[in-house]
């Protein structure tokens, strides 16, 4: 049994070390690849709700172009403008230590932002 709870933990690691890191501090614009498609999703917090950023297509002009809060429905008030530059990168502007976190699309890349404050 112990044998086991250190494999899951060693796999954890590598998981958790695979996975790409992003740094910026607060107010720059992040300009990084997620791939092509449909929807985003980002978690930033543990005790928070996962939200979602539908991508515009000409099609979806109500419910596109905003991050949402999937337990509510309700768009998120304080996140940052985001767009997407030739289809492949997540650009978000003037961004906050709240838009740390792990952001993910539909085909399984999956990336993580870390917004530094630079008070030391």
């Amino acid at each position: 049994m112990k044998l086991l709870v250190i494999f899951l933990c060693f796999l954890g690691f590598l998981e958790a070390s695979s996975m790409p890191r992003y740094y910026f501090e607060p107010g720059q614009n992040a300009k990084i690849y997620i791939g092509t498609s449909k929807n985003l999703k980002r978690s930033v917090g543990i005790d928070k709700p996962i939200q979602v950023y539908r991508v515009c297509n000409g099609n979806n002009k109500k419910t596109c172009g905003f991050w949402e809060n999937t337990k509510n429905k309700k768009k998120v008030a304080k996140a940052p403008k985001t767009v997407k530059k030739e289809k492949v990168y997540l650009v978000l502007r003037n961004i906050t230590t709240a838009d740390s976190g792990v952001y993910y699309n539909d085909n399984g890349i999956y990336l993580s932002i870390d917004v530094l404050n630079n008070s030391w």
